[in-house]
């Protein structure tokens, strides 16, 4: 069984986080290790068994690293998501608030405004026309 965690927008590698292939737990068990059966018996045994030890440690060293590698992508994932959600509550906020009386006063009002100026350039286009015409 695959255990995908959805990380991103799109359905892309990126985007999401597959468990059983990131965080492998099973590879830092004690067998898979190779320290469930160690010896300090004889000087060799010893060494043999140092050295196992320090390859384990190597391979959880990794281990460590790869879980820290998804937590860090799942706590940004977290925080994009909160911000979205607050984001996204800010602008519903902002449509359910809106003042419709008011909102429509000021509408009323710009569109007065483009009237007025557009009969305004209408009247500065004719005083040069007149003046041609008295010249004339």
């Amino acid at each position: 069984n695959q255990v995908f965690i959805q990380v991103g927008i799109d359905s892309g590698a990126n985007s999401q986080i597959n468990l059983n292939t990131e965080i492998n737990l099973s590879a830092v068990t004690s067998s898979s290790l190779g320290v469930d059966v160690l010896s300090v018996t004889a000087a060799d045994a010893a060494l043999t068994t140092l050295d196992s030890i320090n390859t384990a440690i190597s391979q959880v060293t990794q281990s460590r690293g790869s879980v820290g590698a998804v937590q860090n992508r799942l706590t940004r994932s977290v925080a994009n998501l909160s911000v979205s959600i607050e984001n996204l509550q800010a602008a519903e906020s902002a449509i359910r608030d809106a003042d419709i009386a008011g909102e429509i006063a000021t509408l009323t009002r710009n569109q007065i405004l483009v009237q007025t100026s557009t009969a305004m350039v209408g009247q500065a286009n004719l005083i040069p026309q007149s003046i041609l015409q008295l010249l004339a």
